[in-house]
């Protein structure tokens, strides 16, 4: 050590943030040293140690910070101490070496990845709205031009723009020097809480979206910031959704992850839950029971009561769909960005019967990878549903509350013909489901939901996806389960009285999907939605379903990887024909979505550009078969371009079974969603449940 270093024993713990440590050395390096009593000061010789080049002294770090990779580096400030040369070198002003520590404990090739395609969605945009702008000028046939002369335009707008503020143009050391301190914060933050066995009080409540829905606003509003823990959350849900290996180590390994957010269950979740009324809807406790469900809950560690205690938290966010939406704007919206004249801001209506289908949002202004990015949260709903029923499967004493074998779903809107069946008859005996799909932890597989969650900001302003940017997810083959509530309970339930909630049965049925898509370009004038109501999948009343396709022959199949280890979109053995008015097939096999299970060879692949024309409007239509224990059905629907939201129309052959409505979404791979019955009109709440579907093996 050098002779005019502090000494070790002055420096704080190691388990303080690796933020404090860096201002404590800062302070001991500042302090200055005293005058020396002789006039005559000879300058003392440097150590060795004082002489070494940066990119040593960078190295002999990251040795250091190897020893422990899993948390903060906390060995580096041993480092920072050790001499003023290692001080200087390794101190906050290198941002390059802190962003290369991030790069190499935390993973960064799906951050870079997201933020290249955001920007290039913006930049497509921002060439579009310029060129739109632009007059058009017609060529003058007497100007002479010099041949020798070249024009050249611009890129992107951006090239002439000076000063880019946009939060998805590249990310910067500092950016990622930024993030790593912060990330470091975090992970700490939730160590100490594990330990403790207590989450610090916020510093503010989250606030409740529902209460911001009916806030008068006039234009684009700076979006609220969310309070530290719930800062927290985003911090931990992106983390998650962002890993290929790296980062789920650190939250589980060092930051206690499932510990922290069992207490965050009983800070949050469960007092809420016992509170007279409805649970609020708040950012916090989406994040929470998103970060639980993709985190993977350990049942195996609960007692039977705690087992109890969830089932009676996550029961209202999965089937009170008139207090939960599963959407991030009305299903009934064909098409978004609205406008306030079509919607105006409206107080929720009155009445325990009247939908509530406002437009609103509940984006927040976080801080990720050093910027402030908006982004909405992600649908509370989905992940109730999702571990909801993974826990039914799990637990057995859940089939107390399973609907016995005289419990046919909706009995009472299907008529006397399916009423009066037999009891022995499958469509009355609630049989036990395909097993639901653990959620899979590769960032490539959850792309789509991080631009969906950073496009569909505000049904007002917000752009939303890119068109026909989930062509493709549909196509395949699909198997899961539709859940329903027993039919009185949830008719109580909707006049106001919550006790039928919690006591209703309810019961589930499997069921198989096979989906085909074709993209279609409108017609100039045509708006996308259809021309029918919204209980109607868009389709006129009447209008017969599409040709039934031959989908053993037209599924389409994965192609076998090449050698680059990067896997081909295969295409459609045989093409069907579209009869929709005013619409015209696009002449191109739809996307083939790729298996979720050869996640690692996409590694390094790019990302493909659109290829839609610019000055048209496009959108996708569903089609296909499908059979559950009530038989067989056809299906008819098309995607909503803005969030991807699908609404498919399942009608039996023969119809006595009922005609349904299945509104969803991909979400992580996996479809999940609510059905309606199509009897019940748009501004009453109509019977509803959930359901969700993985792709078949």
């Amino acid at each position: 050590m050098a002779p005019d270093s502090p000494p070790l024993a002055g420096w704080t713990s190691p388990s303080l943030p690796l933020a404090y440590q860096l201002e404590t050395s800062l302070s001991l390096h500042n302090t200055p040293s005293p005058e020396p009593a002789d006039p005559v000061f000879e300058p003392r010789r440097l150590a060795p140690i004082e002489t070494l080049p940066p990119e040593l002294v960078e190295a002999i770090a990251r040795a250091v910070c190897r020893l422990n990779p899993i948390g903060p580096p906390c060995q580096l400030a041993n480092l920072l101490v050790l001499s003023r040369r290692f001080y200087d070198v390794l101190g906050p002003k290198n941002a390059g070496f802190y962003a290369d520590l991030f790069k190499e404990r935390f993973d960064g090739r799906s951050v870079e990845r997201r933020w290249a395609q955001m920007r290039r969605i913006e930049e497509k945009r921002e060439k579009r709205a310029l060129l739109e702008t632009l007059p058009e000028v017609k060529p003058d046939t007497e100007l002479q031009l010099d041949p020798a002369m070249s024009f050249t335009r611009p890129s992107s707008p951006s090239d002439i723009l000076p000063d880019n503020k946009s939060p998805w143009r590249p990310l910067t050391n500092k950016d990622y020097a930024v993030e790593f301190k912060r990330r470091c914060t975090v992970l700490t933050n939730m160590r100490r809480a594990a330990q403790s066995n207590a989450i610090p009080p916020s510093s503010s409540r989250p606030s409740s979206p529902r209460l911001q829905a009916f806030t008068p606003k006039s234009g684009k509003t700076k979006l609220p910031e969310p309070d530290e823990l719930t800062q927290n959350l985003w911090t931990c849900y992106l983390m998650l959704l962002e890993n290929d290996g790296k980062n789920l180590r650190h939250l589980l390994d060092y930051a206690y992850l499932r510990t922290y957010m069992r207490l965050f269950y009983n800070h949050s979740l469960l007092t809420e839950a016992l509170k007279p009324g409805w649970p609020r809807h708040t950012a916090g406790r989406a994040l929470g029971l998103w970060i639980g469900w993709l985190g993977g809950d350990d049942l195996s560690t609960e007692t039977p009561q705690e087992s109890d205690e969830r089932f009676f938290v996550l029961k209202p966010y999965v089937f009170a769909a008139h207090k939960f939406d599963a959407f991030f704007a009305p299903w009934t919206i064909p098409a978004l960005p609205v406008t306030r004249e079509e919607y105006p801001v409206r107080p929720p209506p009155e009445g325990p019967f009247l939908a509530d289908l406002r437009p609103r949002s509940s984006a927040q202004l976080i801080t990720h990878m050093g910027r402030k990015i908006e982004m909405s949260p992600p649908n509370l709903a989905h992940a109730a549903i999702f571990s909801f029923f993974f826990r039914v499967e799990q637990d057995p004493a859940a089939q107390n509350d399973m609907l016995g074998q005289h419990g046919a779903p909706a009995q009472h809107m299907l008529g006397a013909q399916v009423a009066n069946l037999n009891p022995n008859n499958p469509l009355t005996t609630a049989t036990r489901p395909t097993k639901t799909s653990l959620p899979i932890l590769a960032s490539r597989i959850h792309d789509h939901d991080f631009t969906r969650l950073a496009s569909c900001i505000d049904p007002y302003s917000s752009l939303g996806l890119p068109k026909l940017y989930t062509r493709g997810d549909l196509t395949g083959s699909w198997e899961g389960r539709f859940s329903f509530f027993d039919f009185d309970s949830y008719r109580d339930m909707l006049g106001g009285r919550m006790r039928s909630l919690y006591e209703g049965p309810f019961g589930d049925q499997p069921q198989v999907w096979k989906l085909e898509e074709k993209v279609v370009k409108l017609e100039k004038g045509q708006k996308p939605g259809g021309k029918g109501p919204p209980l109607n999948a868009g389709f006129e009343v009447g209008q017969p379903f599409l040709p039934r396709p031959n989908l053993s022959s037209t599924i389409t199949q994965p192609v076998a990887s090449t050698s680059t280890g990067s896997t081909e979109r295969g295409t459609s053995r045989r093409r069907t024909s579209l009869d929709i008015a005013g619409g015209v097939e696009v002449p191109r096999a739809a996307k083939r979505a790729r298996s979720w299970s050869e996640h690692t060879a996409f590694d390094d692949l790019e990302e493909e550009e659109e290829d839609d024309d610019p000055e048209g409007d496009y959108e996708i239509l569903l089609t296909g078969t499908g059979h559950s224990a009530w038989g067989q059905f056809i299906l008819k629907g098309r995607v909503r371009a803005w969030d991807g939201m699908f609404s498919i129309i399942k009608e039996y052959t023969p119809d006595s079974r009922g005609r349904w409505i299945y509104r969803g979404m991909v979400v992580g791979g996996n479809l999940v969603g609510r059905w309606r019955d199509t009897h019940t009109p748009l501004e009453l709440n109509g019977y509803e449940g959930t359901w969700i579907m993985s792709r078949r093996s």
